[in-house]
């Protein structure tokens, strides 16, 4: 059996897998924002729980967390302000027992094509849209992570095809201008109607403020489909899969499995697309299920 966690804003969630891929457990801990030694005892109850509960747990843990690419930089406030190596390190040294890691998008690939809604698919894209952007790729189900397992850091990649307007004033936590981070992201997003409106508005109030035709946030969500469009078009071009499968609270925005595929064409290399755009699986744990997916796919250490 195998145990997954998802760190993921201020929650920490757990699953176990049996050898099987049936999940025999499911459980949530709070953690408090800033405070990464509140972060490790969580986790480190949670696996401890687990391993006491589970007879024959597999030693290594896979964990989904944002901060999971080697080497690259640290996301503004919360959870982020753990580097990737400090948190694989740290964890670790906490847990006792060995760590492997993954971005969320990489750990929502695995789960969809193992046990969601990408099972049938040779070739899986999922971009994950929440505070922060990633994604990833898997072949069958085996999850591709990249020789410096990078594979899906599309966050950090630039808006294709931008206009004039896109070009500037997109400064990125990164270092760099005009990732997508900085378009496809929550704050992103709701960054786009304050800056009209000098309204602070949440994604929901955003999407309720277009019902009841507010043409500001209608026009902002236009842009969004047009972003996302030219995005998952980029994908297509590159990995030409089955499937695109859009995850995190953004994805939860019903208008762009309907919207967002009528900007391809536009786009692509090929005159008609005949790629299917889903929502991610519903459900609490599917990330610490993915996560679960990785640890059983991983060596054992």
């Amino acid at each position: 059996m195998r145990l997954g966690l998802s760190i993921q804003n201020s929650l920490i969630t757990a699953a176990i897998v049996t050898n099987g891929g049936d999940f025999v457990r499911q459980k949530s801990y709070p953690v408090a924002k800033d405070d990464a030694t509140s972060l490790l005892t969580s986790c480190t109850a949670l696996v401890d729980m687990a391993n006491r509960d589970n007879r024959g747990l597999n030693q290594t843990v896979g964990i989904s967390a944002q901060s999971s690419f080697i080497d690259q930089p640290t996301p503004h406030g919360g959870l982020g302000r753990l580097a990737s190596v400090e948190l694989k390190r740290n964890l670790q040294a906490s847990l006792g027992r060995p760590v492997v890691l993954a971005s969320p998008g990489q750990a929502l690939a695995l789960y969809e094509s193992c046990f969601g809604k990408a099972q049938q698919s040779e070739v899986t894209c999922c971009l994950f849209l929440d505070n922060h952007v990633s994604g990833g790729v898997t072949f069958g189900q085996k999850l591709w992570r990249g020789a410096n397992n990078i594979v899906g850091a599309w966050g950090h990649m630039p808006l294709a095809w931008p206009v004039p307007r896109e070009l500037e004033g997109r400064d990125c936590w990164c270092g760099r201008n005009g990732c997508l981070e900085e378009f496809l992201s929550l704050g992103g997003l709701e960054n786009e109607y304050f800056n009209i409106t000098q309204t602070k508005l949440d994604i929901q109030e955003i999407a309720n403020a277009a019902d009841a035709s507010d043409l500001v946030a209608s026009s902002v969500l236009q842009v969004l489909d047009d972003r996302i469009g030219r995005s998952t078009a980029a994908i297509i071009n590159m990995f030409d899969p089955d499937v695109i499968i859009l995850g995190g609270r953004i994805a939860e925005l019903n208008r762009l499995y309907l919207n967002v595929p009528r900007k391809w064409p536009g786009y692509l290399l090929i005159e008609r697309s005949e790629f299917p755009l889903l929502k991610a699986s519903n459900g609490a744990f599917v990330m610490a299920q993915g996560a679960a997916c990785l640890a059983a796919a991983s060596k054992s250490i």
